[in-house]
């Protein structure tokens, strides 16, 4: 099993990855998500924990269902 700092890193690392296919700058994804850049930031450097709430505006950003963008293992 993964450990909770590992998880929140490959998270990120997902997120910003579907996020940079789908918008040209981090700026763009955080007005499509409802969410603040920075925010956004630190959800990519593994810096912040993001709440259900934020990850479900980010996963309705993405166009995937919230247990897809979750599911990492």
């Amino acid at each position: 099993m993964m450990s909770d700092e590992k998880y929140l890193l490959e998270l990120g690392k997902k997120i910003e990855r579907l996020a940079s296919s789908k918008y040209p700058t981090q700026a763009d994804f955080s007005i499509a998500a409802e969410v603040g850049t920075r925010t956004i930031r630190r959800i990519y450097r593994a810096e912040q924990n993001p709440t259900i709430i934020v990850l479900r505006k980010i996963a309705r950003a993405l166009e995937v269902d919230l247990d897809q963008l979750i599911k990492l293992e």
